[in-house]
């Protein structure tokens, strides 16, 4: 087979019942020149014995094996072996439209750039969302939008972070060593994409919808608990980005940035606490709640930030952030009660 002028990498773990999507949205592609790279994470179901028999009848399936070591490691395997010039990555239990490289290729070529970004819809719960920037569409973005608007965004929200609505430069991850750092404190995705974007001079968004994500852990809240994603806001909230982006903004307005986020992450994940479920005890809940309003990183935010934050709240979410820095669960659950029968 020829070299290849995209490398999708794949890392696979236990998802038979869905690997069949995702390797024929691959192969159904009309842009050939790709080669795509599975990595069979130890599964134990017939994940690999699925890919191997697509991989017997197209060459461009390459299928590596491993014990299993976590997704990172998975796709860095990918990584050390991929041709092309350029790198796409895809979960195996979603799936892509069948022209979604034939648009990134078009457009990296036509408009010489390092990075293009584009929308993803995701399904959760029977639920879509769709995952979309408010970035200048169909026009080449410079160095200095990078530094004050991509880089901004990438500390306010974390919506920037997949790996999948990307296509990125081999030449740029191979000439300054970035991989997915295995067992790092943020998600796997986080640090390759900011080391990424610290390396690129110029990007392009397009308002296409071309990858399909597939929330199949279970139920959201099994998903949740499993993840601990309180602990990862607070991670997040720790992080210091300036051991990653060559950062403009002072260390004063960074941190002011990253508290708000930590609030308002906070305020969200206390709300999907909240919300009627089968799966965990009002009580048992109510605890988390009440261990989060009380994390120390979070009541000295409130401390310290409180009256800016209260400030540019509406009259419910004043109530409630009020309720958190009081720590007074009663009226927090009261509060959301309230929000989920006003807006059924």
């Amino acid at each position: 087979m020829e070299r290849p002028q995209i490398s999708v990498i794949v890392p696979v773990y236990n998802v038979e019942k869905y690997i069949e999507d995702c390797v024929n949205s691959l192969l159904n592609q009309s842009f050939k020149q790709c080669e795509f790279i599975f990595v069979n994470d130890g599964s134990t179901d017939q994940s690999a014995v699925l890919i191997a028999s697509f991989a017997e009848k197209d060459s461009r399936i390459i299928l590596l094996n491993q014990e299993n070591k976590g997704v990172s490691v998975a796709r860095n395997q990918g990584l050390a072996i991929a041709r092309g010039k350029y790198i796409g990555f895809v979960d195996a239990d979603d799936w892509v439209e069948h022209d979604l490289y034939q648009k990134l290729f078009d457009n990296m070529e036509t408009h010489q750039v390092d990075l293009v970004l584009y929308n993803m819809f995701s399904y959760v719960n029977g639920k879509q969302y769709d995952t979309a920037y408010d970035f200048p569409a169909a026009t080449v973005l410079g160095l200095d939008f990078i530094q004050n608007e991509l880089w901004r965004h990438l500390i306010e929200k974390d919506d920037l972070y997949s790996s999948c609505n990307k296509l990125f430069k081999a030449s740029i991850i191979n000439e300054n060593k970035i991989i997915f750092p295995p067992g790092n404190a943020l998600s796997e995705d986080n640090v390759f994409n900011l080391k990424y974007f610290n390396k690129i001079k110029q990007f392009l968004y397009l308002e296409y919808t071309g990858y399909h994500y597939r929330e199949v852990a279970g139920s959201a809240m099994r998903s949740v608990l499993k993840k601990d994603y309180f602990d990862n806001i607070i991670k997040l909230y720790q992080v210091d980005f300036k051991v990653y982006l060559d950062l403009k903004l002072s260390e004063e307005e960074t941190k002011e940035i990253q508290s708000e986020k930590l609030i308002n992450n906070t305020l969200s994940l206390i709300h999907f606490y909240l919300m009627p479920t089968t799966e965990l005890s009002l009580r048992k809940r109510l605890l988390i709640v009440k261990k989060m309003v009380a994390n120390e990183q979070v009541t000295a935010v409130l401390d310290k930030q409180y009256h800016k934050l209260y400030a540019k709240r509406g009259r419910y979410d004043k109530f409630v952030l009020k309720a958190v820095k009081n720590q007074n669960i009663l009226q927090i659950y009261i509060a959301t009660s309230y929000s989920r029968h006003r807006n059924k």
